[in-house]
């Protein structure tokens, strides 16, 4: 029997530790984004994680990378897990025993009482068990947070990348109309074009120029955007969007998707483990009906025979109050945590859904337009050309086939992005990229 009493006793006060600290979360995130998280403490200017360069322009990996490395909202979020961790190392703490002394006046003899709660003992491993769960849960939350972040990245990368390819097709939009004001020029002085078509061919021109100089200032701040979820707001060195051909591989089956994200979402685990808490909690309230306290007093009865110890037990009887309103409140936490559980699992499903709809239909139209619309609307251009040549159509029916052409790279690129956006909301639908 001796020998199970210190067994018993480091069972109840066992370390209140947990393993899911800054290291854990930065792990879990490198696995399901391929990038690292950067140091807590903070810095005065960003820097560049490694396998990320700046020099030949971001891609999108490296863009989350260089959020993760730097990010203050994300540094400042993964604060949280010190609250919690300071939470459970309180938990694990036993209050310090009570010590009453009383000094000896006049016929009051000198005494002193040593008091200590023997319940905190039985109530520590629920205690501790609950705060246990806060930190996992408060862990995975914020691996959420960060899968959040590199959404945030990625749909401004593609921002980004979309700003900066509508540039590049408003400027060879403005110099081809350019060529063709020249060449209807000299045909309106040749007399083979009127004053009409000329004023038309000039007043596309001015257009174009106008709308590649707007889309040069729509890429400045798009990059602005970038540049504060990345943590480079105030940084003087220039970052660069670039392009990346979006996969055009068949998506997974819906229902694959859905059970990946149901094993992998994060803060689907966070909420179960919230659950857990929440009745681990409504367990130590429910031992909190009654309590003890064990007492040992010492009294000086005289100079010969010293101290008299005297053990004794102190419990108050739950008569009135049976800490009922603590267990109604830990209880009505299960239940609100419960329904939050199944809610947010309904939504997992809806988001995992309408995002795979999108990416979807995002890849189908990109595929229709790379194949059949694009390739009409150039042969368009080349067959206006060759009736204004052999003097069969006017020239702004050249104009109209170039207008429509030069729209239709423009709508390739915004599908691009719509592809590139889809992928991004659909990996953090799923927790990651589905396998």
């Amino acid at each position: 029997m001796h020998r199970l009493a210190p067994v018993a006793l480091a069972t109840v006060l066992g370390c209140a530790t947990s393993p899911y600290d800054h290291a854990w979360i930065a792990r879990d995130l490198a696995r399901r984004t391929g990038a690292a998280v950067g140091p807590q403490r903070p810095a005065d200017a960003p820097s560049v994680p490694r396998g990320v360069s700046l020099d030949d322009g971001l891609s999108a990996a490296e863009a989350v990378a260089l959020a993760l490395w730097n990010s203050p909202r994300f540094h400042a979020d993964l604060a949280q897990l010190g609250f919690s961790r300071a939470d459970l190392e309180e938990a694990g703490q036993l209050p310090n025993p009570l010590l009453t002394l009383m000094l000896p006046v006049a016929s009051h003899p000198l005494s002193f009482r040593v008091q200590a709660p023997l319940e905190a003992l039985w109530q520590r491993g629920r205690r501790v068990a609950a705060a246990q769960r806060d930190v996992e849960r408060v862990a995975r939350s914020l691996v959420q947070s960060g899968l959040d972040l590199a959404r945030d990245v990625r749909l401004a990368h593609a921002d980004a990348v979309l700003a900066g390819e509508r540039q590049r097709v408003r400027a060879e939009a403005a110099a081809t109309l350019d060529a063709i004001i020249e060449i209807t020029r000299l045909r309106a002085a040749a007399g083979d074009v009127g004053d009409a078509e000329l004023e038309s061919a000039r007043a596309e021109a001015l257009s174009a120029r106008d709308a590649s100089l707007r889309a040069d200032a729509d890429q400045q701040l798009a990059l602005v955007a970038l540049r504060a979820l990345v943590g480079f707001a105030s940084d003087p060195r220039p970052l660069r969007a670039v392009a990346e051909p979006p996969p055009d591989s068949p998506p997974e089956p819906v229902a694959d998707v859905v059970r990946f994200a149901l094993s992998a979402r994060p803060d689907l685990h966070a909420a179960g483990l919230a659950v857990e808490a929440a009745a681990a909690r409504a367990g130590w309230e429910r031992t909190r009906i009654v309590s003890f306290t064990a007492a040992l007093d010492a009294v000086t009865l005289n100079p010969v025979d010293g101290l008299a110890l005297g053990p004794g037990l102190i419990a108050p009887l739950p008569i009135f109050n049976q800490n009922q309103g603590a267990i109604g409140r830990a209880e009505a936490e299960v239940e609100q945590a419960t329904w939050r559980a199944i809610a947010l699992r309904q939504q997992v499903v809806a988001e995992v859904t309408q995002a795979h709809g999108q990416l979807a239909q995002a890849r189908a139209s990109l595929a229709r337009w790379r194949s059949e619309v694009s390739p009409s609307l150039d042969r368009s251009v080349g067959h206006a050309n060759e009736q204004f040549t052999a003097g069969e159509a006017s020239y702004l029916v050249v104009l109209d086939a170039t207008r429509r052409a030069i729209d239709g790279r423009l709508r390739v690129v915004e599908l691009e992005a719509d592809v590139r956006r889809a992928l991004a909301q659909r990996d953090r639908s799923a927790g990651g990229t589905p396998r």
